[in-house]
């Protein structure tokens, strides 16, 4: 019994850990405005949303399912209370965290993209 209990675990740990991800873009929100707040109690209220509205009953398209929906239930939900300007932002940030913490985006290329290059001293 506790092995399929820590097999079910494990299984929808990338679930957490995408919802994890989004939780921290939106709290970094706060450093563009501090308008931007953003509870946690909220936010699992919405995570538990996308699990109830993910229909499917197979374990692994299921959990794609949950996976997608939170991203969708997520930005909708967030847009709801940005600046016009800010909802393209919201977009991109999301995607590249959650593509950073895949491993889809190197870490120096993306700091790269973002500061430039640094011009060092030819002794």
């Amino acid at each position: 019994m506790m092995k399929r209990i820590e097999d079910a675990r494990e299984h929808y740990r990338s679930s957490g850990r995408q919802a994890s991800i989004l939780f921290f873009v939106l709290s970094d929100l706060s450093k563009i405005d501090p308008m931007y707040q953003f509870s946690l109690d909220g936010y699992k209220e919405l995570y538990a949303r996308s699990i109830e509205e993910s229909k499917s009953n197979m374990t692994p398209e299921r959990l794609k399912n949950i996976m997608k929906q939170h991203m969708v239930n997520v930005y909708k939900q967030t847009c709801k209370s940005l600046f016009e300007r800010h909802k393209l932002l919201l977009a991109v940030q999301m995607i590249v965290s959650i593509k950073l913490a895949d491993g889809e985006i190197n870490r120096e290329e993306w700091l790269f993209f973002l500061r430039g290059g640094q011009v060092m001293d030819r002794d």
